[in-house]
């Protein structure tokens, strides 16, 4: 009875109808999925691409720089970075090493990983998260507890380092130059 009435009202069969849909429900499939290696793309440039095809990249609150670097502490302290603790790598997956320190008064938490890659692959989605967080909830080896103390507003990642900057991303790119 349903049948008869939409096809008297729309002058439609329902075999005509059950392709119409499918029809629909494959455009949207593939709109779906052409959107989701275009996404897949864009992270794999992210992580995958080299210093020859990718340059810096600048983010707003991100910058990747120097894949093919490898920096020990001993290479920012050269460069005027002050060392204040040594944290915990605990909660930072493959880090190796991490340090809490300052440049130019500011606030520079350094996660050291053992390459460019590592950085990316395990260090990026912990600083991603801290940058998210109030004061007091710092996700990583440094937890401030002091309502008063800024809290990280960037994070670079040059060469296996990944940089947490106090306030804004500039706070980090100074001490990347100092390093060139």
């Amino acid at each position: 009875m349903v049948e008869f009435r939409f096809e008297r009202t729309f002058g439609l069969t329902s075999c005509r109808m059950v392709s119409l849909v499918l029809a629909a429900l494959f455009v949207l499939y593939v709109v779906g999925c052409d959107s989701d290696s275009r996404e897949g793309d864009a992270n794999a440039d992210i992580s995958g691409a080299s210093s020859d095809d990718r340059g810096d990249e600048i983010e707003g609150e991100w910058l990747i720089a120097q894949p093919d670097r490898v920096y020990s502490v001993e290479d920012f302290l050269a460069v005027g970075w002050k060392k204040s603790d040594q944290l915990d790598t605990e909660t930072l997956t493959n880090a190796i090493d991490a340090w809490y320190g300052f440049y130019k008064q500011k606030d520079i938490e350094l996660r050291f990983y053992n390459t460019h890659e590592a950085a990316i692959a395990d260090g990026v989605g912990p600083a991603e998260e801290t940058i998210k967080k109030d004061t007091g909830g710092r996700i990583g080896a440094h937890t401030v507890w002091t309502p008063n103390i800024a809290l990280y507003g960037a994070y670079a990642v040059a060469g296996n380092v990944v940089m947490m900057c106090e306030l804004e991303l500039a706070s980090c790119e100074a001490l990347i130059n100092a390093l060139e």
